[in-house]
């Protein structure tokens, strides 16, 4: 049986998380998340974690011809000051020309050592 929305008053299904890795994140997801549009599963989950100081960190996947939208770097800038460990530029994610990503150079070794991070900030 699949998991559905709760109703108010039922408990919740899923386990505490001691930590949320949003990766990759797309440009619909990380502006969405930024404005507070919870109408995916993911977005909700993830904004809520925000107001539950749920540690985070989220690394992007996108091309240049996104990035350069005027609202990608406001959402970025959101996340981040929520307190959101953002991967983006050097040392985290960065954008290629479209059509011209490389999967195997995402950096997924930054996105775990960033969810260690957020886990025991005394070690950064």
């Amino acid at each position: 049986m699949a998991a559905g929305y709760r109703m108010p008053g039922q408990p919740d299904v899923w386990p505490k998380a001691d930590a949320i890795l949003v990766a990759p994140a797309t440009f619909n997801t990380i502006n969405a998340w930024a404005l507070g549009i919870t109408d995916k599963w993911l977005v909700g989950v993830v904004a809520e974690g925000i107001g539950k100081r749920i540690p985070m960190a989220m690394v992007p996947c996108v091309n240049r011809a996104y990035v350069a939208h005027p609202q990608f770097n406001r959402s970025i800038d959101t996340i981040w000051e929520a307190g959101v460990r953002v991967l983006y530029g050097e040392g985290g994610f960065v954008p290629n020309e479209p059509g011209q990503g490389n999967p195997a150079i995402y950096p997924w070794r930054a996105a775990l050592d960033a969810v260690g991070d957020v886990l025991d900030p005394a070690s950064n």
